[in-house]
């Protein structure tokens, strides 16, 4: 069985995509190809010998450039990966561009994804999506801003073969949820489901709608930089968060992921709660029927309070991510030079308590804030 591994490259300071280097079983140790000195420059470059080094760098420009030749004018399509398949000797890679098979064999159709008594959603064909890219966003290989109908939208998709069904279940639980009164601080349903092609019904993504001011992490730290992030946004996020929790928790539905990068800012400079596809039932979604709703409500509390904590402080996703050793990570605190206003660094700290029972409640919290 080959092995790969996966290097990704920046397409117009927006997108990102996976580039999957095949591994033939059964290669030599010893064997100095090309793909070893990729492999020993992601893993150990700092021990790469000077001519490994500079030929693995000659290796990864042959690539991007590559990339920048090929998709000048024309984005990889959604869904795709792109599989480095060999270099020649003079260094020219040959890539190709397809959806991972492993995916494909994974997903689900239509009707088995949504099951017979699901609010119906329309379909479309992958082919029908154009791929953009717009400065200033960020989308993850998994996800594409798309031009679909003359609309802007956002097509997300599996991001591995583990996880197609599990990631494409959060349209099914967006339009269940949706499908009677929206809340306008979480997310729309799906405008459409993705199939692969005319030919083959089998779903691959859906579509959602498109936040021009990204995610609160990033929207946040902007009006921090502006000097525009005032106690009256941080307080209008804050009801909002508690509004949009409790209404998925009377649902029976439990987010289980809320940060500042699972939120995105709308037109009015209201926070929209995404990315449901963590997102679980009591009973039903892998959350054990035993646990009482209150202690899942504790827990979505905390998550609500590190989540002001970050976008109070100024604090950026990608430092946690990158630096799990720093205190901030694991920890909620604030310095004399805290530019939180002082009643909510009481707030955060009282949902952020260590014990869940002494925590306030999301109805005491919609009680006190929302009334």
């Amino acid at each position: 069985m080959a092995h790969s591994r996966d290097m990704q490259v920046e397409v117009r300071s927006s997108l990102w995509i996976n580039i999957v280097v095949e591994q033939p079983a059964g290669a030599p140790k010893s064997d100095r190809s090309w793909r070893t000195l990729l492999s020993d420059w992601f893993l150990r470059r700092d021990q790469q010998p000077a001519s490994d080094a500079e030929a693995s760098e000659a290796l990864l420009l042959g690539v991007l450039g590559w990339c920048d030749e090929h998709y000048r004018d024309v984005l990889p399509q959604f869904g795709n990966t792109l599989y480095l398949a060999d270099v020649d000797a003079d260094g020219r890679p040959t890539i190709t561009e397809k959806m991972d098979p492993a995916i494909i064999e994974a997903l689900p159709t239509a009707r088995s994804l949504l099951g017979e008594e699901a609010t119906p959603i329309p379909v479309v064909s992958k082919s029908e999506l154009r791929v953009q890219a717009i400065s200033g966003t960020f989308f993850l290989p998994q996800t594409r801003l798309v031009s679909y109908d003359g609309k802007a939208l956002v097509a997300k998709g599996p991001a591995s073969a583990a996880r197609a069904v599990d990631d494409l279940r959060e349209a099914v639980n967006l339009s269940s949820l949706q499908s009677g009164c929206p809340h306008p601080n979480t997310i729309l349903p799906p405008t459409a489901l993705v199939r692969l092609s005319d030919d083959d019904d089998k779903i691959c993504g859906f579509l959602i709608p498109f936040y021009e001011n990204g995610n609160l992490d990033s929207y946040a730290r902007k009006l921090r930089r502006e000097d525009k992030l005032t106690s009256d946004i941080l307080w209008a996020w804050f009801r909002q968060l508690v509004s949009a929790t409790k209404f998925l928790i009377d649902a029976g539905i439990w987010h289980g992921d809320i940060k500042p990068d699972n939120i995105v800012v709308d037109s009015s400079g209201a926070v929209v709660m995404i990315d449901l596809a963590t997102a679980k039932k009591r009973g039903i979604l892998e959350v054990p029927a035993h646990w009482t709703v209150a202690a899942i409500e504790k827990s979505e509390v905390y998550s609500i309070g590190r989540t002001l904590f970050f976008v109070s402080e100024g604090i950026a996703m990608e430092d946690i991510y990158s630096n799990p050793e720093n205190s901030q990570a694991s920890q909620t605190f604030f310095t004399d030079a805290s530019p939180t206003p002082a009643d909510l660094r009481d707030l955060t700290m009282a949902c952020v308590k260590d014990d869940p029972y002494n925590r306030p409640s999301l109805q005491d919290l919609a009680s006190s804030y929302l009334e």
